[in-house]
This record gives structure tokens, sequence and C-alpha cells, in this order.
């Protein structure tokens, strides 16, 4: 039987890129390294998605400034662009709210369709968004703007081995760089 294509849903803020609000809501964005080629490999065996916690403008000026600078055009291949409004509202121990990105959006009769929650991968930097649905998610460490960063070439490696896995969520994926 032939597995569906996985689908990996992407975080944005300081995976990817790292955005700042400058004077008169100017935004920059400094993209991690070796971005262009981690996407260009990935989609090569995963569809790709995006959900971050931000809002729709800064993912809007976010996938414009990877199409400028990596010619991918993720906002047009994405299978979905999710915001803040798609995520839910969680307190933290000390009582503060955070966004949380809760992986029972995932079994939407549209996404089900195409893709079973055991083909459904996502990469954050935040264990704590996918707190309900720890099995989905490839944690990564939170890039600032160190240029010698060298995280997305081995992620990418270690995604493009684990594609064929029938199940996806029952991988350990904790302590993923040293399974290379």
């Amino acid at each position: 039987m032939l597995l569906p294509r996985p689908l990996l849903v992407l975080d944005l803020d300081e995976t990817p890129w790292h955005g700042e609000l400058g004077e008169a809501t100017q935004v920059t964005f400094a993209l991690r390294p070796h971005l262009g080629f981690f996407l260009q490999a990935v989609a090569q065996a995963y569809d790709l998605a995006v959900w971050t916690a931000a809002g729709n403008d800064w993912l809007q000026a976010g996938l414009q400034a990877i199409k400028h600078e990596t010619g991918v055009d993720l906002a047009a291949q994405a299978v979905f662009l999710w915001d803040r409004g798609r995520c839910t509202w969680r307190r933290d121990e000390a009582g503060a709210l955070h966004f949380r990105k809760p992986a029972r959006k995932f079994r939407a009769r549209w996404l089900r369709a195409r893709y079973p929650r055991e083909r459904i991968l996502a990469v954050d930097d935040l264990a704590a968004n996918y707190a309900c649905g720890y099995g989905h998610l490839v944690r990564v460490t939170p890039w600032t703007g160190a240029p010698d960063d060298t995280e997305r070439l081995d992620l990418a490696r270690y995604l493009l081995q684990i594609a064929p896995v029938p199940d996806l969520r029952a991988l350990e994926k904790r302590g993923w760089r040293a399974r290379l």
C-alpha cells in the first residue's frame, strides 16, 4: 500500500527567521542560514504548511521576505497558512496567557482526507505549542541571528530520513540531531 505524502507544518518566528519591528512599523526579517535549501529539500518528500502564533500581517510579510530572499513561494505552495486565529489561549504555571497550537486542529475533515494524523509533523521551537500533540513535534532550537547556524541543513537531512516511516507520530523525535 502506498503511504500518503506527509505534511510538514512549519512555525515561523525564531524558527526560519528572526523578525523585528522597526520605526514606523517597518518590519525586517533575518532569514536563518540555509533556509532556501531546507525548503527545497523537504518539499521533495513533504507537503508544506505554515502555522504561526503571529498575526496575519506578520505572516504575510515574512512569507514575502522568504520569497524575495530564497525564491521559494511558500505562500503559494502551502496546504494552509494559519495565523494566531487558529491558536487557542492557554495559561502557564504563572497565570500568564500564551497562544498554543492544538493538534486537534489536524483532525479537520478536509485535512484528514489528505493527511492521516500519523503522517503530520510540525517543526517548532516551543514544545508548549504542541503540549497536546507532542507526537507531531520536531523541536528545533530558536534562532535569533547567528550567521554560522547549520540547523536547517541537519533538519532537512533528518526529515528526509524519516519521511518514509508510516507512523511519524510514533517516532521518538527528541534528540533527533543525534540520529543523523
